[in-house]
């Protein structure tokens, strides 16, 4: 088994320093703010939602648990506040993290990485970007790290937006859509969208190889 280069350590590290620094709210700080927020407006749906919306924009800044959030949401204003609520807020969420990873995580990535191995990854990012920012957009960490890390390594802004913005709504139906259901159900509905997203990653991605 070939030895990993000095390069690609580098480079998990830096996606690892990431993760680390998305996780680190939910260390520090937890969630338990999140549902009493919500309850203090769940009779208001305009202002649920509004609620809602802002807790989902600073999700990859804040412990924000965004399955909860939409299911939440759904359930108390309705399957469609849930979608157009959720939808709205992931979308403000992709634009603060790209941000983020612009201003702030970017300018540390040469620390990590050297500007060849930089250009490299950014290349192979570019090449499979719409499939992998799409599949992780239901995945808990990977989902902000994934758009932090893409913004990072110089991947406009605008087209980071627009790739995941129908995997957005996407996820906004499901658990809103499930939101009405038993605990049993919206386990199982996130279980299946991770499982499913994982597989699309891999068949899509192995295909899209083939062709190159």
């Amino acid at each position: 088994m070939k030895a990993p280069t000095p390069a690609t350590l580098k480079a998990v590290l830096f996606v690892l320093f990431v993760m680390t620094l998305v996780c680190l709210p939910f260390a520090i700080f937890g969630e338990d703010f999140v549902l009493p927020l919500l309850q203090s407006r769940e009779k208001q749906t305009v202002a649920l939602t509004l609620i809602a919306i802002a807790l989902l924009a600073c999700d990859s800044v804040a412990p924000i648990p965004a399955t909860l959030v939409i299911m939440y949401l759904a359930a108390k204003a309705g399957w469609i506040a849930g979608i157009i609520g959720g939808t709205i807020g992931m979308c403000a969420g992709v634009l603060a993290a790209a941000w983020i990873g612009r201003t702030a995580v970017g300018r540390l990535a040469p620390k990590f990485i050297p500007d060849a191995e930089l250009v490299r990854m950014r290349e192979a990012l570019q090449q499979r970007l719409v499939l992998t920012l799409a599949c992780l957009r239901s995945v808990p960490v990977l989902a902000e790290t994934s758009i932090i890390v893409a913004a990072a390594m110089g991947i406009p802004v605008g087209r980071i937006f627009w790739v995941t913005v129908l995997p957005n709504f996407v996820v906004a139906v499901i658990y809103s859509v499930t939101a009405d259901d038993s605990f049993t159900t919206a386990a199982i509905a996130f279980l299946l969208t991770m499982a499913l997203s994982y597989l699309a990653w891999r068949v899509l991605g192995r295909r899209a190889a083939e062709k190159r």
